[in-house]
Order: C-alpha cells, then structure tokens, then sequence
C-alpha cells in the first residue's frame, strides 16, 4: 500500500512543480516573450505529459538566450530536487528500497 502512496506522490508533485514554475514565470513575462509561450491548454498538456522535461523546453522558448538555457537548467534540477526528496524521505520512512 506505501508503494501505491509513493507513486501518487511522485505522479502529482510530477505535475504540480512544475506547472508552478511555469504558471509563476508567465506572470512575470511581458512582451515578446510572454507572446513566444505556449498558449494555457498547451502549457497544461506540456506539464502533464512531459513533467519537468517541459521546463527546459519553456524557458528556452520564451528566452532565446544563453540566460534561457541557463533559467531551463537551474529550474529542471530544482524541479527533479523538489519531485524526489519528499519521495525518497517517505520511502525511507516507509521501508522500502532499503
């Protein structure tokens, strides 16, 4: 039953980092780029179908730069770091893996 906990875990947090990373830098776009993003259905099919795979993709989109690249990569780690500790912190509570 904890396995089954843990993969609900990691499928939501899988969706909701980084929809919350790419939903907080809309907000914060203006002009050109905010117009280079994804429309709000592609973002939340981008978001659930590619995870935080997506990340990279979006900010290199809406950035076109070196800056870019480097926002997509620092947002990725961040978002895999924040999807697999909580995971990996209730696999150890649970036992399992071990």
């Amino acid at each position: 039953m904890s396995e089954v906990l843990l993969y609900a875990l990691s499928f939501a947090l899988s969706i909701a980092v980084p929809a919350t990373i790419v939903r907080r830098d809309l907000k914060r776009l203006s002009g050109e780029r905010l117009a280079r993003s994804w429309p709000d259905a592609s973002v939340w099919s981008a978001v659930v179908v590619f995870g935080p795979l997506c990340l990279p993709v979006h900010f290199l989109r809406t950035r076109r730069n070196w800056a870019g690249l480097g926002l997509a990569v620092f947002w990725l780690v961040c978002a895999v770091l924040l999807i697999s500790l909580p995971v990996d912190g209730l696999a150890r509570l649970f036992g399992i893996g071990e």
